[in-house]
């Protein structure tokens, strides 16, 4: 029975290291930092494996997993833009693009009765160059390659292009969804 709970502590393990990660990295500790990142990834895999296998299903593990995801990735992006080794602007971005993702979701909850959502596929890549981002700039920070550092600029950019595309993305979804006639509560 206690393993049933095991998918659930697994994700929140991630939630409970951040705050260490967010220090190591204030700390300029980067290759620490890294494999705590790291560790918190292979978590994210480790608790959907552990859901499946023990047949775990439930509205928490589905609603936890994603803030978990997203609570660190946002946290990340905002410790490494404090330090100034992402620029402020791609924080702005990604914060922006999350900030309208979240507004059009409660707005056609609210008008059009819509209650869910799905993320498209360029969220997706979105999301993977996100964590790609995180994971070079760690990357450069521990080991000062120009390898890494080439890599580290063009995540960099391919990070801000896939961003604000999925956001252009989920805006003309959101409209298209406003446009259409609502649905009956109930």
């Amino acid at each position: 029975m206690v393993l049933r709970y095991l998918p659930h502590a697994i994700t929140l393990t991630r939630l409970f290291v951040l705050p260490f990660v967010v220090w190591l990295l204030l700390q300029s500790l980067f290759r620490e930092a890294l494999c705590l990142v790291i560790l918190a990834g292979l978590t994210d895999w480790f608790d959907g494996f552990a859901a499946r296998r023990l047949h775990v299903t439930g509205r928490l593990g589905v609603i936890l997993d994603p803030i978990a995801d997203k609570t660190m990735l946002v946290t990340l992006f905002v410790a490494l833009a404090f330090i100034r080794l992402i620029p402020v602007w791609l924080l702005a971005l990604v914060i922006g693009r999350d900030l309208v993702i979240v507004t059009g979701a409660l707005l056609v909850r609210i008008f059009r009765n819509i209650r869910k959502f799905l993320p498209s596929t360029m969220g997706k890549v979105s999301t993977f160059y996100q964590i790609m981002l995180v994971l070079m700039v760690l990357l450069h920070s521990s080991f000062h390659y120009r390898l890494f550092l080439w890599l580290e600029v063009t995540a960099v950019v391919l990070c801000a292009f896939f961003t604000a595309l999925s956001g252009i993305g989920y805006v003309r979804l959101g409209i298209q969804i406003a446009r259409r006639p609502a649905i009956p509560a109930g």
